[in-house]
């Protein structure tokens, strides 16, 4: 949260429990945890604060912090934390209360901090000053909002236990990995599938059972106990022995095994089938014993980053292929919070405002209460590319965490829920509201642990509310993951839509296309196929599915999917079946949990046949991030109609054609300058067939390379020179083994380019197809000789400087960055798309003038910078270093205004204004277009 919504949060807590009775004993526990999770934003507060611990000077600490070093003494509302009373025998106030439990611990488990509250009011005491007793921070409660900074105390610390927790999971997760690893090799056939699935289940059920005798689900080191001492013969059978008893229903197990005993029934289809387990080395004993049990404490992992944890059990080439990325909770939360727990919250936060000082209202705010529990209860959520269940695990502890507030106001002032029978839990939230479609075996496994732990670790919470225990086993439901390729199975057959609420989750990002991937985009998209990634099937798909109901969806996506030539083909069917984007994450990093977690430029985008009334778009181009309302969210991500703009092969405007340069589909007929310069030294009469060639990175890098450039005519004279002959040869090679048709047809003319794109010597503007995207300015220059462009590159023959003014602006930048295809954060300029679709503005002689001037200014600082002979386009535009070159980007800035001046908008406008400008330009361009061709 920001810090705006940090205050919304702590005024909100503030309206809640200055409602509440403020029992010390009933509700001294659900004020903190509340204050942690909520407001402070300590996540799995219970793994942190702990409740009622016995003193050896007699009595109980309320509430212990031990990461943050501080105690909590809680009275009960309206009692004075002046006025002294008798504890042990003593008369004190309740600081000293708390410093007499301190002073009698020991020296290492002393606290720094004593906090004491009423719930009217809360005192802070730092023990490291003097005085404390008298130099204390005191606020109201009611004031919270303003008062957050005097608890950052209590959050601190937590955060490096997060740290620390993170770290701890993937030291656990490495070691898996090396069991894993060495447990392959023992099987028969470790290449079998059959063989790899028996070892994914084995290696969850060995980390179920490591997580249940960590957290206590099974007596303490019950796991441990029972490999311990065991010699590697006999490590084998006892799994299968214990795997069979935790699958056996408590009345049916051996009552008189001592050994097994111990271990309760735990059920939920994880210890069902016999698996195939191989036999276990002395190595391998000592590893899972010794280090893996308990060298390791399993109940630190958390269950939202479980999959990135297991991430090192799989092989790396794999991850890749299905393009699997785990996903960090923060991130997660870009996608759930928007799309449902935001209003969730809302709501919760106006039920629990509702008046209750009469009978009456009493009844009507429980019967809310009660209702909005059913309906977290009904909710179902469908993640089709889960991967090891991140959205599916951080959507089911979100849910928790809104069902612990209401349990907590249905507790005030009770001691019970009336909940006596055991079997009746106060808990409705359940697993098999959590659906999931996942394409690797392991995967599936995984997702299914992850959920039942956060389960496990959601009633330790509850119980702390409730005050009572929840029974933990036998697991009595389990989230339904299928285990197929998203795009192949039916949807509906997972979960039928009329039962589902949400689509969430982060679709398989695919760089390199298998033939396989491809016909499976085919199914999708037919002829059109080709220009649309990989992961804007699971869109397509999720329309598919949802047409015809009020489901809603948010789904992360490559940010290419709104950018470039896919555009119209992947999201124009979609709109005009009715579809509509609700709000949207623009473009943005995305790092992947993980050791070397993975970073892909990414946008959310939340989408349904249901039209929001209040859109939201998020926007991370500048220092910081904004977020806005926005009327509509277009194609683009953009506050703007439908556009839907489409490739053209001449420009909208009457301005000179932007040409591609040539493609010679032969590296071989390429060669460096120094190789150049060895063919001349040999062969000086071979100048001739030689051309200057620059491409992108020659551009960038003030460079060039050479060309062979020869007719046919030319050839009984080029085999007389061997380098070249050869270079042909490779040339036929080359382009014989090719499976481009037009290439391949090409085999025997070697000394033929694909295609020419030729100044024909005329002097031209050059203009690079790709660049980075952090660049202030889009690198383009002139060139004057008889060079060649490249295909990586655009010319534009006898261009004016007044031509290089309108292209090297931020006005043409910002529609190159909203139009323009992307690769990461790097620009992919197309001439058909982003040139041929630009609108000009229209000038005066005046303002033609003026940019001109500004233009050739700029271009003049650039020629002063070129004096150094060392100095390139690379190091004039990098980004971060503008502040070196202060004359060249101040002319920039004077030429950026005169242009923005021409398009009739304010000098330095907002990127946003620039861009809506720009479409609202297209539109009226593109229909006068259209109504001059009707009268023809």
């Amino acid at each position: 949260m920001n810090s705006v919504q940090r205050k919304k949060a702590a005024h909100a807590f503030a309206e809640r429990w200055a409602k509440e009775p403020g029992g010390e004993k009933q509700q001294a526990a659900s004020f903190w945890l509340e204050l942690a999770n909520e407001v402070l934003e300590m996540p799995r507060p219970t793994q942190y604060i702990f409740f009622e611990e016995q003193t050896n000077y007699g009595g109980y600490i309320d509430a212990k912090v031990p990461d943050a070093k501080a105690f909590i003494e809680q009275k009960s509302r309206g009692v004075n934390l002046d006025k002294k009373e008798l504890r042990q025998g003593e008369s004190v106030t309740p600081f000293e209360q708390a410093r007499n439990y301190a002073n009698a611990q020991r020296n290492s488990d002393r606290p720094l901090w004593i906090v004491v509250s009423n719930f009217d009011e809360i005192r802070i005491h730092n023990l490291d000053v003097d005085y404390p007793e008298q130099n204390y921070t005191s606020f109201q409660v009611d004031d919270l909002a303003n008062n957050l900074h005097h608890l950052d105390f209590l959050v601190d610390p937590t955060t490096k236990r997060l740290q620390f927790e993170r770290e701890v999971s993937w030291e656990a997760g490495e070691l898996i990995g090396e069991l894993y690893g060495k447990l392959l090799e023992q099987y028969d056939d470790p290449d079998s599938d059959e063989s790899q699935h028996a070892l994914n289940v084995l290696s969850v059920r060995l980390v179920f059972c490591l997580f249940a005798e960590d957290a206590e689900i099974f007596p303490k080191n019950a796991f441990y106990n029972y490999l311990a001492g065991k010699d590697p013969d006999s490590v084998r059978r006892s799994l299968r022995i214990l795997f069979k008893h935790l699958n056996t229903p408590t009345e049916e197990q051996d009552k008189y095994d001592e050994e097994l005993k111990k271990f309760p029934y735990v059920n939920g289809g994880l210890f069902v089938d016999d698996v195939e387990i191989p036999s276990f080395t002395e190595d391998i004993v000592e590893l899972l014993v010794t280090r893996v049990a308990a060298g390791t404490d399993w109940s630190k992992i958390s269950p939202t980053i479980f999959g990135g944890v297991f991430e090192s059990t799989l092989n790396p080439d794999i991850r890749r292929q299905g393009g699997m990325h785990y996903t960090s909770p923060e991130n997660i939360h870009k996608v759930i919070d928007p799309l449902f727990l935001d209003a969730l919250k809302t709501e919760l936060d106006d039920i629990v405002a509702m008046p209750n000082g009469t009978r009456k209202e009493y009844r009507a705010r429980t019967r809310s209460l009660n209702a909005y529990q059913e309906k977290l209860a009904s909710l179902k959520f469908f993640d089709p590319a889960c991967g090891s269940g991140n959205f599916l695990t951080e959507t089911y502890m979100s849910l928790r965490r809104l069902e612990n507030v209401v349990l907590t106001q249905l507790m005030a002032g009770q001691t019970s829920f009336g909940f006596e029978d055991v079997a009746e839990s106060p808990v409705k939230v359940n697993l098999q509201q959590f659906h999931g479609i996942e394409i690797n075996d392991f995967a599936v496994s995984v997702a299914e642990t992850a959920l039942w732990i956060a389960e496990l670790q959601a009633n330790m919470e509850t119980e702390m509310i409730v005050t009572r225990s929840i029974e933990d086993l036998p697991l009595r439901d389990s989230a339904h993951i299928v285990k197929g390729n998203a795009l192949l199975v039916p949807w509906e057959d997972v979960l039928p839509p009329s039962e589902c609420s949400y689509i969430i989750g982060n679709p398989p990002f695919i760089g390199k296309m298998t033939p396989k991937l491809k016909a499976e985009r085919a199914l999708w998209f037919k002829d059109k196929a080709s220009r649309i990634d990989y992961v804007g099937c699971w869109f397509k798909a999720a329309a598919h599915y949802m047409n015809g109901t009020k489901i809603e969806a948010a789904l992360v996506a490559t940010n290419s999917i709104c950018q470039g030539v896919q555009v119209t083909p992947l999201w124009k069917p979609l709109f005009e079946a009715g579809l509509t984007f609700n709000f949207a994450h623009r473009s943005f990093l995305w790092k992947t949990e993980g050791r070397e977690g993975a970073s892909v430029m990414v946008v959310v985008i939340g989408f349904s046949y249901v039209d929001r009334k209040e859109k939201w778009l998020w926007d991370y181009s500048g220092k910081e991030i904004s977020m806005t309302k926005a009327a509509r969210i277009n194609e683009y991500l953009v506050d703007h109609q439908n556009m839907f703009i489409e490739t053209r092969s001449t420009p909208l405007d009457n301005v000179p054609p932007l040409i591609n340069g040539t493609k010679p589909a032969g590296k071989a007929l390429t060669f460096t300058v120094d190789e150049y310069a060895a063919v001349l030294k040999k062969y000086p009469d071979t100048k001739k067939f030689f051309r200057k060639y620059l491409g992108a990175t020659e551009l960038t890098n003030s460079t060039h390379r050479y060309i062979l450039w020869i007719e046919e005519s030319d050839l009984p004279e080029v085999a007389d020179v061997p380098v070249l002959a050869d270079r042909l040869k490779q040339v036929s090679v080359q382009r014989a083994e090719s499976s481009q048709k037009g290439t391949y047809a090409l085999r025997d003319k070697p000394w033929k380019m694909f295609y020419v794109g030729d100044p024909g010597g005329e002097p031209f503007l050059v203009v690079p197809s790709a660049t980075s995207g952090a660049r202030r300015y889009f690198p383009m220059g002139f060139i004057e000789d008889n060079t060649l462009p490249s295909n990586l590159v655009f010319f534009l023959t006898n261009a004016t400087i007044y031509d290089f003014g309108i292209l090297t602006s931020r006005f043409h930048n910002t529609w190159l960055n909203e139009i323009g295809g992307k690769l990461k954060v790097d620009f992919r300029y197309a001439n058909t798309l982003v040139y041929n679709n630009y609108v000009w503005p229209t000038v005066t002689k005046a303002q033609r003038e003026e940019i001109t001037h500004l233009a050739q200014a700029a271009l003049d600082e650039r020629a002063k910078l070129e004096t150094d002979k060392s100095m390139t386009f690379d190091k004039m535009y990098k980004p971060g270093k503008e502040w070196a070159y202060p004359a060249l980007f101040a002319a920039h800035t004077a030429l950026d205004e005169a242009v923005e001046r021409a398009y009739g908008l304010e000098p330095g406008c907002d990127e946003k204004d620039i861009i809506s400008h720009l479409f609202n330009l297209y539109e009226q361009r593109s229909r006068d277009e259209y109504l001059a061709s009707k009268k023809k």
